[in-house]
């Protein structure tokens, strides 16, 4: 698991424009959500948020009305080939305990998160892996896994074949 942060703690440490950047992210991460249909153009508004993503942006696919944590979006982190789909939700804070707290995000190379995946604070998605639609992922995934269920469990590993298949079908356009 990640590392877990009291709210006032992780504030004093955060970086000073998205300080600066206040209410307005939540207005961002709303008008992206629900009004950006391009998701070249999506995927660079989730980075003025902070969202931390690949620098091979073009090869990361965020549905539309996928909701990423507007609170500590710098805590979320999407590396290159990820696919995640329509309303999704992606959680980096928990206000269920005292004192609150933030737990980073890492969604690794070339996951794919299925329609409606919940994803809770501190949760780490290992490459290749795939999560079923609807599903609530409250721990760490390993690569190469199918998960799904409430909560997520692994059902099975990914077959070499499967990767192959998906890295062919993305080479030919």
């Amino acid at each position: 698991m990640a590392e877990v942060y009291s709210f006032e703690e992780y504030a004093k440490q955060r970086p000073w424009k998205l300080r600066r950047l206040g209410p307005f992210v939540r207005i961002l991460n709303k008008i992206t959500r629900e009004w950006v249909f391009n998701w070249k153009l999506r995927n660079k508004l989730y980075r003025i948020m902070g969202v931390q993503l690949a620098q091979n942006d073009s090869r990361i696919y965020i549905g539309r009305e996928t909701w990423i944590d507007d609170i500590f979006p710098e805590l979320v982190k999407i590396d290159e080939g990820v696919g995640i789909g329509w309303r999704c939700i992606i959680f980096v804070h928990n206000t269920s305990t005292f004192p609150s707290t933030a737990s980073p995000v890492h969604i690794k190379r070339k996951a794919l998160l299925g329609h409606s995946v919940t994803v809770m604070p501190g949760v780490t998605i290992g490459e290749y892996a795939q999560i079923g639609c609807n599903a609530l992922v409250t721990k760490d995934i390993p690569p190469y896994t199918v998960a799904a269920g409430v909560p997520a469990k692994p059902l099975r590993e990914v077959t070499r074949e499967e990767v192959e298949m998906r890295t062919e079908r993305v080479a030919s356009g």
